[in-house]
């Protein structure tokens, strides 16, 4: 999904971030997020960030983790939430799980 650009009203990037991607769960009572890391971008302005992201309910004893991608660039802003079978299937690609994996996201 991709949103405009907000203006920064001095929200730290990873907040800005939990609450851009929790909002992909609008009907989620509890949104958990674990292994949550900055990526780089090509310039110093793109803010990214990937880890994992929950929207079981509480009382669920295994939570079921998701993977995110969060970027935001100048004009765009996206997020990307990637189900086990988009890696199991390598629809995201091996270099990005690759990737993924050495920065600690997965």
């Amino acid at each position: 999904m991709l949103a405009p650009d907000r203006p920064d009203f001095g929200v730290p990037p990873e907040s800005e971030m939990r609450a851009r991607v929790a909002a992909e769960f609008p009907d989620a009572p509890l949104v958990r997020f674990r292994k949550v890391r900055p990526m780089t971008g090509e310039t110093g302005r793109d803010v990214a960030f990937c880890g994992q992201v929950s929207a079981t309910p509480p009382e669920q004893p295994e939570p079921n983790f998701h993977l995110f991608l969060y970027g935001r660039t100048a004009g765009t802003e996206s997020v990307q939430i990637l189900g086990s079978e988009s890696l199991n299937g390598y629809r995201v690609g091996r270099k990005l799980i690759g990737a993924l994996r050495r920065i600690g996201c997965l």
